[in-house]
């Protein structure tokens, strides 16, 4: 009797291992086909060691990663207007229209004039952002922690975890419907035609891509004046891979061109749907 049962779990144990190796679905097989195909084109064909980034897919998933220590706070700088925008939103009736004088309130010396939150994102108005987090009330800092973009006992407003910042931006298109998101992907896919992300756009003619980018503080053991992040996430509508990028020593419109260029080689590998 014991070696009948023996015999019955081992069995059952292969069973299970096998059963294990076998897709759920087609669509799951093509999914993972896919993961794999851009993994290994985005290591081989991107392999700058200057070059850290995060790919995921529709459901928070990694599908390729180069980035060291991505649960570790740093500065992220612009990527987290968006954010900004959403808490304010939440807490607030509507979003408001300020004025970019430039000079030194803005990283355009002539400045942007006046903008709505639209444009604010696309063309990442610090002037704007200034003034919007300047008049947010106490509610805020609440609304921001919601997103839970930071390491445990971490509370800042300019520094984000890689990987909860990135699938922070995919719980935003889960939202698109709600009255202070969508104004603000509006801005992120305007950022992707003509505004700091640009260069997304051309790399990706034929889709409607979300992008934002940013430059901050270095956090590299070899020194920079600062590192440029770039955000896309593709298709704007229902996007299938979302993509982080931060380039160092280089600004966030550089990052912008090689996230673009990256993201047209993981939607040229089989992207499933595509």
């Amino acid at each position: 009797m014991d070696a009948l049962i023996k015999q019955k779990l081992f069995a059952a144990a292969i069973l299970v291992l096998l059963l294990a190796k076998i897709p759920a679905s087609p669509q799951a097989a093509a999914q993972d086909l896919h993961a794999q195909s851009a993994k290994a084109e985005l290591e081989h064909d991107f392999n700058d060691p200057d070059l850290s980034y995060i790919l995921l897919d529709e459901n928070g998933q990694i599908m390729a990663q180069r980035w060291e220590q991505p649960d570790r706070d740093i500065p992220v700088g612009s990527l987290l207007k968006p954010f900004f925008a959403v808490a304010y939103g939440r807490t607030h009736h509507s979003f408001p229209v300020f004025y970019c004088a430039g000079k030194k309130t803005c990283w355009l010396p002539r400045g942007h004039g006046t903008l709505h939150i639209r444009e604010a994102i696309a063309f990442s108005c610090n002037s704007y952002f200034h003034q919007l987090v300047a008049s947010a009330g106490s509610g805020f800092r609440p609304a921001m922690d919601g997103f839970d973009l930071h390491a445990h006992g971490e509370r800042s407003l300019s520094t984000a975890v890689p990987f909860a910042l990135t699938r922070a931006y995919l719980e935003l298109t889960r939202h698109s419907q709600e009255a202070e998101v969508g104004p603000v992907l509006e801005g992120m896919a305007l950022s992707a035609q003509k505004g700091t992300a640009k260069a997304v756009a051309k790399e990706l003619p034929s889709m409607t891509t979300l992008a934002k980018t940013g430059t901050a503080l270095c956090t590299h053991a070899r020194k920079a004046p600062g590192d440029g992040f770039a955000l896309v996430m593709a298709p704007a509508d229902h996007p299938r891979a979302v993509l982080l990028v931060r380039l160092h020593g280089r600004p966030g419109f550089m990052a912008a061109d090689l996230a673009g260029r990256m993201m047209a080689k993981v939607e040229g590998s089989g992207a499933p749907g595509k």
